[in-house]
């Protein structure tokens, strides 16, 4: 057997299987559990270092929660990180400027003539009468979402 300056005794038969990089990185890998370096790893060493590890995973994700990067997490990021249809909801309203939970033929219009889509005022037409499943001249939020979904944009 070889010893280690970490207390970690590798039998000959490990040298034999593992190539000596990727074994130096195991006993450097476990050295760092071993805080006690007695060449063992206790219950308390593999909790603190899972602790850890698992800590800056949880960071990571709250981060990308806190949209707004105020160390905190509003519910409205709450909700959007929960709701998987929240960004096509928060973009439907955003088109909806009457605020009724509808978009008319003349949204619709304005949207297209805001964003520059080069659409004519009948395809305009014809893309919401394809969206307006009921025929009632408007589209709902949930035909909408049929809409962006068959069409596959927002």
């Amino acid at each position: 057997m070889v010893s280690h300056p970490i207390k970690v005794e590798v039998p000959e038969k490990l040298q034999a299987l593992i190539p000596a990089d990727k074994l130096a990185a195991l006993v450097e890998a476990f050295g760092q559990i071993d805080l006690d370096q007695d060449g063992k790893v206790q219950f308390d060493e593999f909790l603190n270092a899972s602790l850890v590890k698992e800590k800056n995973r949880l960071l990571q994700v709250f981060q990308r929660l806190d949209q707004d990067q105020d160390g905190a997490i509003e519910f409205i990021e709450f909700v959007a990180a929960r709701e998987p249809n929240f960004s096509i909801l928060s973009r439907f309203q955003e088109l909806d400027r009457d605020q009724n939970g509808l978009l008319s033929l003349e949204e619709a219009l304005e949207i297209a003539d805001r964003l520059v889509l080069p659409l004519n005022p009948e395809q305009v037409r014809r893309i919401v009468a394809e969206a307006d499943q009921d025929g009632d001249g408007q589209v709902t939020y949930y035909e909408y979402l049929g809409a962006i979904a068959h069409i596959g944009f927002q």
